[in-house]
């Protein structure tokens, strides 16, 4: 009888242990999920942030755009929810990273007067940053990514000499600025989009855009939203 007792004891023991082990374990995995979240939408913040691109921002990445990580890996990516997707499976793969991804360079991006750049450099990315003033603090991180516009393919683009090309997409359009810059690296004026053009809004609406300043109001608008 006594050693019968002790056997049950024994058998409560080990499935409250256990219970306790697979509580633990659970637990660990929602910690986990929890970080590889919050570590995605801030280092999707701090890209959108140290570019001044994005809803907050002045100017508006021109997708695709190649991202370096920590362990040099990289990865290119076609718009904001594949940024968000690359980052997070990345970060659920290296648990214990705390670094965080940047830039590939050359990058382009969409200036609010109609201004189309390429940037070179992490230096020529500060510079970019230190004209446009506005500030990113009440765009707080959340999920994914938000952008003003997309640009609506065909565009065509005018050069600083007087003369213009059309881009039929995006890797175009990255190709005419990439060339002209090789070029023209003395050159301080730079491409503008040739006016009137159509962006595609963060709703999916289309709208035409008829001048610089329209675009400028249209992106003061994105920005005030908050």
């Amino acid at each position: 009888m006594l050693k019968n007792l002790m056997k049950l004891t024994w058998m409560f023991a080990a499935v409250a242990a256990f219970s306790l082990f697979l509580a633990g374990c659970e637990k660990n995995s929602t910690t986990s999920s929890e970080e590889v979240d919050n570590y995605t939408d801030l280092a999707m913040f701090e890209m959108q942030e140290r570019a001044g691109c994005g809803q907050g921002g002045c100017f508006e990445f021109v997708f695709p755009i190649t991202v370096v990580f920590p362990d040099e890996t990289t990865a290119e990516v076609e718009d904001y929810e594949g940024l968000r997707t690359v980052i997070h499976d990345w970060k659920s793969a290296n648990p214990d990273a705390t670094d965080r991804p940047t830039f590939s360079f050359p990058l382009e991006v969409v200036g609010e007067d109609g201004e189309v750049i390429s940037v070179e450099d992490e230096a020529a990315l500060m510079e970019l940053r230190r004209q446009c003033r506005r500030d990113f603090g009440h765009h707080r991180p959340g999920k994914g990514g938000r952008h003003c516009f997309h640009l609506v393919f065909p565009l065509d683009v005018s050069f600083p000499d007087g003369t213009t090309a059309t881009a039929e997409g995006p890797r175009e359009l990255q190709q005419l600025l990439r060339e002209w810059r090789r070029n023209n690296q003395d050159a301080e004026e730079r491409p503008e989009l040739v006016f009137p053009l159509t962006v595609e809004m963060q709703d999916g609406t289309q709208v035409e855009v008829e001048s610089k300043e329209a675009l400028a109001e249209l992106k003061d608008s994105c920005s005030s939203e908050g």
